[in-house]
């Protein structure tokens, strides 16, 4: 006898929970939820940060004259999409996939482009991206997102390396979620929603580099290029021996479902400038990969498909097969050159392989959809 097919909105409701507990995106949770009625109503809402009523907590920093009186901060915060037709030419070289971002500014309906390292809004160039978009006709998925702390008079708080949330997570309440911040001179600390003051993670080591959430959990470097978990009870504990990496500032990246440590090398263009407020520029970069199984650091020289994007509050790779203005095998940071009477910050690349720096250049239809074209 036949069997007919059952029917997706014929699920039992206790497995569709199951399978929404999993789903950790907007999109995702928006594309459950999309499905059918009885869908719809096993799952809530994604409880994102709405720009009505960012949540508020305490600053883990002195405040600037005239932005705070009351002592605490709201955190905001930015996704970074990646914006795909669903049909294109099959023959093209490359693919039409580019990233986008969606921050607390943007209004409900309408989404913002902005440069993933100056965070400027880009200018849109072309009378297609002007008009409204059918997003049916779109794979959209998010690649990364960050967060950051701002004052409740306006601007962002001073002094803060990185801020992650944790559980970062949709379908946990956003009250019982906590912040976790590299502040200061390398503080590591963590606050609650409505704590008025901010708890140190580790009383012992104030040179912390980075922080970020892998497989679910919280992890931090050291300018030594330490690894530690921080378990639940908010405490490190060392997860790897340093890296032995000798240069000035590590980042935490998940590539490729590994964990790995950017090794940034810098130095001052004149080595005569004594002013300690100087910029000091990028030489190098080094990226290592820990081997669990031997607890040892294997020096990675090639990426493969991938690239890793040091941005202005997060740090992610991308698949450059899959998204179009990046090359494989190479670092997208934040290049600081002092000017005549100001700092300037310029998007450039590291071919890993070369072992090279170039400025980035912009060129081609990369502005219309905020994403670069990256020329080597």
């Amino acid at each position: 006898m036949k069997k007919s097919p059952v029917r997706w909105s014929d699920l039992p409701p206790e497995l569709c929970l199951l399978i929404g507990k999993r789903l950790e995106t907007y999109i995702d949770v928006l594309r459950f939820r999309s499905v059918c009625k009885s869908w719809r109503a096993s799952l809530p809402r994604f409880d994102g940060i709405s720009p009505l009523s960012p949540l508020q907590f305490p600053s883990p920093t002195k405040a600037r004259r005239g932005y705070l009186a009351s002592g605490h901060t709201l955190l905001h915060r930015r996704i970074i999409y990646c914006f795909s037709p669903l049909h294109h030419h099959q023959t093209s070289n490359s693919s039409s996939s580019r990233l986008f971002t969606k921050d607390k500014s943007t209004k409900l309906g309408t989404i913002r482009f902005v440069d993933l390292f100056s965070n400027l809004l880009v200018v849109l160039d072309d009378e297609t991206f002007r008009k409204d978009v059918n997003f049916l006709d779109f794979r959209i998925y998010e690649v990364a997102k960050s967060y950051a702390l701002q004052y409740t008079r306006g601007g962002l708080v001073s002094r803060i390396t990185k801020v992650i949330m944790y559980p970062d997570s949709g379908l946990t309440d956003l009250r019982t979620r906590i912040i976790v911040a590299v502040y200061g001179r390398g503080k590591l600390g963590f606050a609650k929603h409505g704590d008025d003051n901010w708890t140190l993670i580790d009383d012992d080591n104030f040179h912390y580099n980075d922080v970020i959430v892998y497989k679910g959990q919280v992890y931090a470097v050291d300018k030594w290029g330490t690894v530690f978990w921080i378990d639940s009870s908010m405490k490190s504990v060392q997860f790897s021996v340093p890296s032995c990496g000798f240069g000035d500032q590590k980042h935490l990246v998940e590539c490729g479902g590994e964990l790995y440590v950017v090794d940034r090398f810098l130095r001052k263009p004149d080595p005569d400038d004594c002013i300690r407020n100087n910029p000091r520029i990028v030489t190098d970069f080094k990226v290592y990969m820990l081997d669990q199984d031997w607890g040892r650091w294997v020096d990675v020289k090639n990426l493969g498909n991938q690239a890793i994007v040091l941005g202005d509050g997060s740090c992610f790779s991308v698949s450059t097969s899959e998204i179009e203005g990046f090359q494989a095998n190479c670092i997208y940071f934040n290049h600081k050159q002092k000017g005549r009477f100001s700092q300037d910050c310029v998007p450039a690349v590291f071919d890993l392989k070369e072992r090279r720096i170039l400025e980035a250049s912009i060129h081609g239809n990369a502005t219309r959809c905020g994403a670069f074209q990256w020329k080597l």
